[in-house]
């Protein structure tokens, strides 16, 4: 695997390790979740579809301009 240098405003650096402490994982592991999280909504948005949150199969809000 190659490695990747990023670098990170206080808040973005902040809420990467709150990501990963919460999900009891690391940094890197957050960070593939997010990539692998971003090419379905990129996926879904060319198919046609919306990307949104559901509670009891009642869409409750829409996630717009991610990209």
């Amino acid at each position: 695997m190659k490695k990747l240098n990023v670098q990170f405003n206080e808040r973005q650096r902040i809420a990467l390790e709150r990501l990963a402490e919460e999900l009891v994982t690391t940094k890197t592991g957050v960070l593939r979740t997010a990539l692998s999280l971003l090419e379905v909504a990129v996926r879904e948005r060319k198919a046609g579809n919306h990307i949104g949150i559901v509670k009891d199969h009642i869409e409750v809000k829409e996630i717009v301009g991610i990209f």
